[in-house]
Parts: C-alpha cells; structure tokens; sequence
C-alpha cells in the first residue's frame, strides 16, 4: 500500500523541503489523514496538511459519486480558513458546472457525529456565489442564498469569441456576418455596446443575405434573454477580491440548447483577463522585492477551480477555453496562476493537463481508459502501477490516492469531512 509515514502528526503535501524549512505547515490546509490499513474498518493515522501559498496545478481525479467535488469542497473551505495575512494576498474563483457550491455557506448539519471523530465542528465558510443576470431571480424565488449577478461586456468579445458563444464557424455565411457587424460596431461605438445595437446592425446591413441575417438576429436575440451579456459587464476588481472566495454559477448553461457555447465564454474570457493582469503585477512585485521592500500588489495572487475540466480543456476537440487554460498550466506559475481541475474522465482531458500537473489527487477509478490516461504521469519514484493502488484503496467514499511532485511521494489517505452542507450528493426519491 502506499503509505507514507514518518511518525509525526503533521505531514505536508504540495511544498518542497526548502519552503518546509522556511514556512513549516503555515499557510496550510487540513485535507485529510494518511491510511494506516484498508479493510472494512480503515486505521487513519497523521495529518495531511496542503500547501496553499504557491502556485500549484492540482488535478483530482475519480468516478462519479466518490469525492472530486467534496474534496474541491474541502479545499476552498481550507482556503476561507488561511490566516489574515496570508488570506489577503490570495483570491479564488470557482467554476461551478454542478450547481453545487453554494452550500458551502451552510453548515454540516448531516455529519455531526463524523465531524466530532475528527475534533470538528460544522460551520458554514464565507463565500460570495455569483449567477448570470438572466437566472437572478429565478435562484432568489427558490431560496438559494446567491449574492449578485455576473455579466460579460459585450465589447470584451473578439470576433472568434463570438463565434465560439453560437458554435458558429468562418465557413458560415451567418459566421461571415456576425465577425463583420462586431468589428464594424466597435469601430463605430466603441467599447460602449451590447446585444441591441448587434442586432440592429445585423438588420441594417446591405451586404448579407436575407435567411443569412434572419438566422443571425434569431441567435442574437436567444443570447439576449440569457441575460448574460451587456454594454458594461462585470468588472474583474469586483471578482478577484483579495481573500475572498467566488463561486461563479454556470449550471445553467450546462446542456442548454442553443447555450452550450456560453460557459466556455466565461472560463475563457475570465482566464485571459485575470492572466494579462497577473502577468503586469507580477512585475510591479519583482520591483519592490529588488527595492527591499515586500512583495504586494493590488492584484491577488488567483486559484481558479474548475469542476469537470475536461469540458473546458477537452483532448480532441477545439475550445475557446482550452488555450488560455493552456497558457496558466504552462507558464502559470510565474505570475502566481493556480489551477485546481477535477473530472471523472481524464481520458477525455488534454493530455498537458495531466503531465504538468505537481499534485494528482485521485478518488477511486475503475474504468481502464481512465487509468490509462493518468498512467501517464507515472513518476519514478512509483514503484507500482495505478491498478494495484486503485485495488488497495478502500471502495467507500472519500479515500484517495496523492501523488506529490514536490515531495516526490505518494500518499493513500481519507479526505476529511466537509464543515458545510454537501449539495453534491446523489439524488434519491425518499423526501428526507
């Protein structure tokens, strides 16, 4: 079995000797507890602390129903948690594909008992959970406990974005049309324009066919009852808040009709923006370090977490996400660009997703494909396949398998339990 175990009562994961030495488990986070013995009754012993000061790429892996969204869960509860000082130079976005993440406002009133067994207590974590416009009303009629709306500026999208929204291509005589309204508005309006002024466009062009211009206003107008859109857009100061947590709800256009573009749009042009800014404070710090002075910014460093990446940063399909999330795992952690990527299915995941990755965090598997994908990470200091992990690992929820490329060892462990209500659970037909 893997199992690393040192005798100790604290053990980190995701920080190299070096920085263990300097910074010991601060600015950590509680993620779990090693695995002593598998069995029906499962012997936890130390602590598993992880690192949250660095910039990282976590990948957590699993097939459904055992952990990947409990344990992104965890996480940002470990996250709401860092003290002041370190909270304040961090800011976290969650991508929620599920719906979910809102109950992490609401304390654990399900697990008292196991929270105990683990010296805990339910609490509800701070976070600010934002939906699309269009959809604010909706959550607010059924209680959810959102606390505003997000929207994109319209003039914040390129020609290639536009098309992406409507899955829509060059080779299209609507896809022809709609690249030229947008670069011909922007010249005309500038960065001051929504929807409305598209569509008029769109009618008043001399040019295009008539079923081609019909078809378009039809498409522009469907985008405009998303409520998504508009002239001023939400901006990124008000997302990426020193020490906070958002959650940005996108379940809405998860298998909408006519909507299956527009969640892309959001990760991709969230991931370019929050990018380019790092990049330009990432220097402004440089300069005061060589000054003697300490290294702050305006601009958090960012952990984005994006439930079921494999939608965004797909293996053999094109995605207008896929290459700005491309950009953070290559080059991320200069400027301080964390990502956190779960899924259920790594074979269907872009393969620099995984290779790159320095901590693999990996609920139970089962499907060979799966595991062949993530084989490929295989370091050498593992001395047996992920089958025989897989097979020692316990078959209840919560157990998983932590490879760290920092400490260049490979933990078995059990994910504690969640402060917060945990919305991810199946569905069941019984009423309580």
């Amino acid at each position: 079995m893997a199992i690393e175990e040192f005798g100790i009562k604290e053990n980190v994961v995701g920080r190299s000797l070096k920085e263990l030495e300097k910074y010991g488990t601060e600015g950590t986070g509680y993620f779990g507890k090693v695995l002593m013995s598998s069995g029906e009754r499962p012997v936890l012993g130390s602590k598993v602390l992880i690192d949250l000061t660095s910039p990282h790429l976590i990948l957590i892996c699993g097939k459904r129903g055992y952990g990947k969204s409990f344990s992104m869960a965890v996480l940002l509860e470990e996250m709401a948690r860092l003290p002041l000082s370190i909270r304040q130079r961090i800011s976290v976005i969650a991508i929620d594909t599920a719906g979910i993440f809102w109950s992490i406002k609401v304390p654990n009133k399900e697990n008292v008992q196991e929270l105990a067994e683990w010296d805990l207590k339910p609490q509800g974590t701070e976070i600010s959970v934002l939906v699309p416009r269009g959809r604010l009303e909706f959550y607010k009629s059924k209680g959810l406990p959102v606390d505003g709306a997000f929207t994109i500026k319209a003039s914040e999208l390129e020609s290639e974005e536009w098309l992406a929204l409507f899955r829509m291509n060059w080779n299209q005589a609507e896809g022809v049309l709609l690249s030229r309204i947008v670069e011909e508005v922007r010249e005309k309006l500038g960065t001051f324009y929504g929807i409305e002024d598209l569509i008029t466009a769109v009618k008043q062009d001399p040019e295009a066919e008539k079923v081609a211009k019909s078809a378009l206003v039809n498409k522009l107008l469907f985008a405009l009852r998303w409520g998504l859109i508009d002239k001023e857009g939400t901006k990124i100061k008000d997302i990426v808040k020193p020490g906070k947590i958002t959650v940005i709800d996108v379940s809405a256009y998860r298998q909408t009709i006519g909507m299956e573009g527009t969640k892309d749009i959001i990760v991709a042009l969230l991931g370019k923006k929050l990018f380019e800014e790092r990049m330009l404070y990432r220097k402004e710090e440089e300069i005061k370090l060589v000054k003697g002075e300490k290294r702050e910014s305006v601009m958090p460093i960012v952990w984005m977490f994006i439930d079921e990446a494999h939608m965004f940063m797909p293996k053999d399909e094109d995605n207008i996400a896929l290459k700005v999330l491309l950009e953070w795992v290559r080059v991320g952690r200069q400027p301080g660009l964390s990502l956190v990527l779960a899924t259920q299915r790594p074979e269907k995941l872009h393969p620099d997703a995984i290779s790159q990755c320095d901590l693999f965090i990996s609920h139970r598997m089962t499907s060979q494909p799966d595991i062949a994908a993530v084989s490929a990470l295989r370091p050498s200091y593992m001395h047996q396949g992920f089958d025989k992990y897989y097979s020692e690992m316990p078959k209840s929820q919560g157990y998983a398998l932590i490879i760290d490329d920092n400490t260049e060892k490979i933990w078995m462990i059990k994910v504690r339990p969640r402060f917060s209500w945990d919305a991810g659970v199946t569905a069941s037909a019984f009423l309580t």
